[in-house]
C-alpha cells in the first residue's frame, strides 16, 4: 500500500471484498474483456423497452434489468484487490434520495421495484468500476451506448420512410420522444469516441462515430423533439469547450463554430415550437367546430390566428402538469406516477400522464424530500464530473463523459420522466457516475493494496 494514502472519504473496500465472496466462482468464468458485450446487452435491453414504452410488467422489466447490471459487474471486476474510498457527499445523498424512495415505497409499493435497485445494486457495480482504470470502462460504456442503439435506427429507416413537419418523426418508436432519447444517448456516446479519436490520431475510428453522431442529430432533428435537441446543443457546448479549455490550437475558430451551433439550435427549436403551437390551435379548433356541427356546443376555443401564446402551448401542457405537481406535493409521494389531479381538472378523461419531468417526478412519485435530495444529488455530480475532466482534461479525452451525460440526464430530465434504474438516459447517465463517487478525483482508477 502506498505511504500518501489519502484517509478520507467513505472506505468502500469492504464492498467490493464481499463481492469478491460472494462472485469469485463466477469471476473465473467471466473476462473482463466481455465488458463491452455487457453493456451493450443492458442498454439495448433499455432501448428495447424505451422503444416499446414498457409493455410489461414494470417488476419484472426491472428484474431483468438488474441480472443484466450483474453481469456487467462480473464482466467489469479485473481482479486485482483494490483500495476504494467513495466522497462522503456522493454516498451521504445517494443513500438519502434511495432510503426515501423505499420509505414511499412501503407506502405505495409499486415504487419498491425502482428504489431497492437504486439503493443496493448500483452502489456494488460503483465500487467494481471504481476499482478500474477509468479509460477503458468509459470506452466500453460509450462504445455499448453506440451500437445498442444503433441497429434500431438503422431498421426504423428501413421499415419507416423518414417525414418532415409535425408531428415528427418516430420510426419503429412508440413516439417521437421515446426515439429522440435513444437518439440522443447513441449521438452524445458518439460524439465523444470521435472526439478521443481524434484526440489520439485515430482517424478511421473518429469519421465512423462523426457519421453515427450525424446520423443521431438528423434523426433528433426529424422527431421534431425539443429537449432532444436541447440535449443535443447541451453536448455540443460541453464538447466545444472541453476542446478550447484542453487541446485547441485555435479556440477562437472553435467558438465561432460554437456559436453557429447555438444559433442553429434555437433556429430549430423556435420554428418547431411555431409549428407545434399552430398545429394544436387548428386541431382543437377543429375539434370544437366538429362538436359545435355535431352536437350543438358552442365554440369556446378560439381562431387559431387569434390565439394567444400561453406557457402550455410553449411546454405542450407540461406546464399545468408541473403546477398541479406543485400544487399537491406530498412528503411520502403518490400511489401512482399518474397526475391525477391534472387529468381531473384539465377533463383529459382516460389518459394517463406522468410528470414530464425527472426532478419533479420523484417528488410526485416519493415525495417533496426525495425530489429535494436528486436535485442536490444532481448538481454534486456535475460539479464533480466538471472537475474530473479538468483534472484529467490533458491525458484522457475520455474523461469528458461524465459530464456529456450528465448535461444529458438534466437537459432531457428538464421535460422527460427519465430518472428510473433502467430508462435508457437514466441507466447511461448512472453508469457513469462511477469514477466521480471515487473520493480523490485526481485518481483514474482505485489504488491496488
Amino acid at each position: 500500500m502506498r505511504g500518501n494514502e489519502r484517509r478520507g472519504g467513505v472506505d468502500g473496500t469492504g464492498m467490493l471484498e464481499w463481492y469478491d465472496r460472494v462472485t469469485g466462482v463466477f469471476n473465473e468464468i467471466f473476462d473482463s474483456r466481455l465488458l463491452t458485450v455487457a453493456l451493450f446487452a443492458l442498454l439495448a435491453y433499455c432501448t428495447l423497452f424505451t422503444q416499446r414504452k414498457f409493455p410489461v410488467r414494470w417488476m419484472i422489466f426491472v428484474l431483468f434489468g438488474v441480472v443484466l447490471l450483474a453481469f456487467v459487474t462480473l464482466t467489469a471486476r479485473s481482479g486485482q484487490r483494490a483500495r476504494v474510498r467513495f466522497h462522503r457527499g456522493m454516498v451521504a445523498l445517494w443513500m438519502a434520495l434511495h432510503g426515501m424512495m423505499v420509505v414511499s415505497g412501503l407506502f405505495y409499493q409499486d415504487w419498491l421495484t425502482e428504489s431497492v435497485p437504486l439503493l443496493i445494486a448500483y452502489p456494488v457495480v460503483f465500487s467494481v468500476l471504481c476499482s478500474r482504470e477509468d479509460e477503458s470502462t468509459f470506452r466500453a460504456i460509450l462504445r455499448g451506448a453506440v451500437f445498442a442503439v444503433l441497429p434500431f435506427i438503422v431498421v426504423s429507416y428501413i421499415r419507416v420512410p423518414a417525414t418532415l413537419g409535425y408531428p415528427g418523426y418516430k420510426g419503429i418508436f412508440y413516439n417521437t420522444n421515446c426515439l429522440s432519447m435513444c437518439c440522443i444517448v447513441m449521438t452524445a456516446a458518439a460524439l465523444v469516441l470521435a472526439y478521443a479519436g481524434f484526440a489520439r490520431k485515430a482517424r478511421r475510428a473518429a469519421v465512423f462515430y462523426l457519421l453515427v453522431a450525424l446520423l443521431g442529430a438528423v434523426t433528433i432533428a426529424l422527431t421534431l423533439s425539443r429537449s432532444g435537441l436541447l440535449a443535443l446543443l447541451g453536448v455540443t457546448c460541453v464538447l466545444f469547450t472541453a476542446l478550447i479549455v484542453g487541446r485547441a490550437k485555435r479556440p477562437a475558430l472553435l467558438l465561432l463554430a460554437l456559436l453557429l451551433a447555438v444559433a442553429l439550435a434555437a433556429g430549430a427549436m423556435i420554428a418547431i415550437t411555431t409549428d407545434k403551437m399552430h398545429e394544436a390551435a387548428v386541431e382543437d379548433y377543429e375539434l370544437a367546430l366538429y362538436n359545435h356541427e355535431v352536437y350543438g356546443n358552442p365554440i369556446t376555443v378560439p381562431k387559431p390566428e387569434e390565439r394567444h401564446i400561453s406557457m402550455d402551448d410553449l411546454t405542450s401542457d407540461r406546464w399545468g402538469i408541473w403546477v398541479t405537481i406543485v400544487k399537491n406535493l406530498t412528503w411520502n409521494g403518490h400511489e401512482t406516477s399518474v397526475v391525477q389531479e391534472w387529468v381531473a381538472q384539465d377533463g383529459a378523461g382516460d389518459r394517463s400522464f406522468n410528470a414530464h419531468n425527472a426532478f419533479l417526478g420523484v417528488a410526485y412519485n416519493n415525495g417533496f424530500i426525495a425530489g429535494a435530495l436528486l436535485v442536490a444529488y444532481t448538481i454534486l455530480a456535475a460539479v464533480r464530473a466538471a472537475r474530473y475532466y479538468w483534472l484529467h482534461r490533458r491525458e484522457s479525452p475520455y474523461a469528458v463523459t461524465p459530464l456529456a451525460f450528465c448535461a444529458v440526464f438534466v437537459l432531457v430530465g428538464l421535460f422527460e420522466s427519465v430518472y428510473a434504474p433502467f430508462s435508457v438516459i437514466g441507466c447511461s447517465f448512472l453508469l457513469v457516475q462511477a469514477p466521480l463517487w471515487r473520493d480523490d478525483l485526481s485518481r483514474i482508477g482505485a489504488e491496488e493494496v
